[in-house]
């Protein structure tokens, strides 16, 4: 059975290392926008490593956010 995540207020924080070192990022659904999904990202440099687990639980949440669980 898939997890279900919750994408509403703060959303989701995912895990994962950018150039500083450990870091998180959020994914999330607007209340006002329902139809975008929203990444907030610790880096704009594109930097940021995942591990394989890091990298999977990454898909569940986006594969979450696109069939839209809440």
């Amino acid at each position: 059975m898939a997890h279900r995540y919750d994408l509403s207020g703060l959303g989701v924080r995912v895990e994962c290392t950018d150039a500083s070192g450990p870091s998180s990022l959020r994914v999330y659904r607007s209340e006002r926008t329902p139809e975008v999904i929203r990444i907030k990202t610790p880096t704009v440099f594109n930097r940021t490593r995942w591990t394989v687990a890091q990298a999977r639980e990454l898909r569940d949440v986006l594969d979450a956010a696109i069939r839209g669980q809440s």
